[in-house]
């Protein structure tokens, strides 16, 4: 793949001093991201949610430089910045542009060269990003890094589910692979339940935390000025797998909101069985009912995998919430979902067989933390039977013989470290949310029920 040399566009020189500004700023995305899961490599799926040009450039130049130095073909897909910008700011961090153009080790390229014609599927933009690859391997590069600005899929009406799909297709490529991909997503361009979906259904995701903030239930309706306040005011909390953020009875004085990782909150009776109350997942807080109320902690919160979330005194929040009265509303409704999915929890446990309440926790799970795969839905958390067991309120035997039914018939396969829904729809039919022929979502927005 021959390309051009680059023409030095109108505004050149504008452009390469904002290059310039953007390559030499002392910190960058990508060393954010070894910090937090080591160097990237081949066969990566990153995604990066941000705000503005220069917070997106801040990756993508030192992704691509790095690309071309491990023997890779770079490919960038054209969105919102000039071409220019990025070759200078390549150029300024030390990459001979003209060069790597030449000999086709650098692409500057359009949607349809990576994805094909529209309409836009995933399948085939798959297959024909593959191809890509073939070629990129036969001229004698070690494969391809793509990063791509996924604005196109607003200018092409691509739907969200679509969107979703792609990215489960790109997430099961991850390891050992000559395919490595960037998506990058602007806050702005996409609803948050889009945003929510990725950031929960990808292992590598690099994000402010301000982004975090922004899409949690108690926050989302803060000024982007008000969200960087929030974070610096913020301590950072990292628990690995297995380690506690509280234990059941402690003082509620924090309230926290995860930014990776998931949480089991977890109550224990006197005789030292216990409840999974709720699975939290990234954006979501937690902890808050208690603190805000005053109470003691009614369950231990425990990670699941190593997890990080930001935390805040009582106090702080008590002047987050008088400085800002539609935080007071946020939390107002939080606390009306909460009242909500308890009576529904209690409902189920007083009327519902254990193959309906069963039914109805996977597809409340695969909501919030599944993602599309070809064979079904895959949910990877680290649940044992015994903790789906106290998730419903039934024995891990009634569980365990229901699920085996159900591998049998080929409507779920639940394992140690991951669940997978192969038939949704019957799964639907079971928990008693089939109508119109269509599975409907489940009820709430999961923002922090049962503490």
């Amino acid at each position: 793949m021959k390309q051009a040399r680059r023409t030095v566009l109108p505004g050149a020189n504008e452009s390469a001093t904002r290059a310039t500004a953007i390559a030499r700023s002392g910190v960058t995305a990508l060393r954010n991201a070894e910090h937090r899961f080591g160097r990237l490599r081949h066969g990566d799926h990153i995604v990066l949610v941000y705000d503005g040009a220069a917070e997106m450039m801040a990756f993508v130049v030192p992704f691509i430089r790095d690309g071309l130095a491990s023997g890779a073909r770079c490919l960038y897909v054209q969105g919102d910045l000039d071409p220019a910008e990025i070759t200078d700011a390549l150029a300024v961090r030390g990459v001979d542009v003209d060069r790597e153009l030449e000999r086709g080790a650098l692409g500057l390229v359009s949607v349809q060269e990576v994805y094909g014609p529209p309409p836009f599927d995933a399948l085939r933009a798959l297959d024909h990003l593959r191809r890509k690859v073939r070629e990129a391997n036969a001229d004698g590069f070690t494969g391809v890094w793509l990063a791509v600005e996924m604005t196109w899929t607003a200018t092409m009406d691509v739907r969200g589910d679509a969107v979703e799909e792609w990215e489960s297709l790109l997430e099961q490529t991850r390891g050992p692979d000559p395919l490595t991909v960037a998506c990058l997503y602007q806050r702005a361009q996409f609803a948050p339940a889009l945003l929510r979906y990725v950031i929960r259904s990808h292992a590598k995701v690099i994000a402010g935390d301000d982004v975090y903030l922004s899409l949690s239930a108690l926050f989302q309706d803060l000024a982007a000025t008000d969200l960087q306040a929030l974070v610096r005011s913020a301590a950072e909390r990292r628990v690995p797998a297995g380690g506690v953020y509280y234990h059941q009875g402690d003082p509620a004085t924090d309230v926290y909101v995860l930014t990776s990782g998931s949480v089991k909150l977890v109550r224990t009776d006197p005789e030292g069985r216990g409840v999974v109350l709720r699975i939290v997942t990234p954006t979501e807080p937690f902890g808050h009912v208690n603190a805000l109320g005053g109470t003691p902690r009614v369950a231990s919160a425990e990670a699941l995998e190593d997890s990080r979330a930001l935390a805040w005194s009582v106090p702080t929040v008590f002047q987050v919430m008088m400085a800002h009265p539609w935080v007071s509303l946020s939390t107002i409704r939080v606390m009306a979902e909460n009242v909500q999915e308890a009576v529904d929890r209690a409902q189920d446990l007083a009327t519902s067989s254990v193959d309906r309440r069963l039914a109805r926790l996977l597809l409340r799970l695969a909501e919030s933390l599944g993602r599309k795969t070809p064979r079904g839905v895959v949910i990877r958390v680290g649940l044992s039977g015994q903790d789906l067991a106290e998730m419903i309120g039934a024995t891990s035997y009634t569980v365990s013989r229901v699920l085996a039914e159900w591998r049998r018939l080929d409507i779920a396969d639940v394992q140690r470290e991951r669940i997978l829904i192969l038939d949704r729809q019957r799964l639907a039919m079971i928990a008693g949310e089939h109508t119109n022929g269509e599975v409907s979502r489940t009820r709430g927005r999961k923002s922090g029920a049962n503490e």
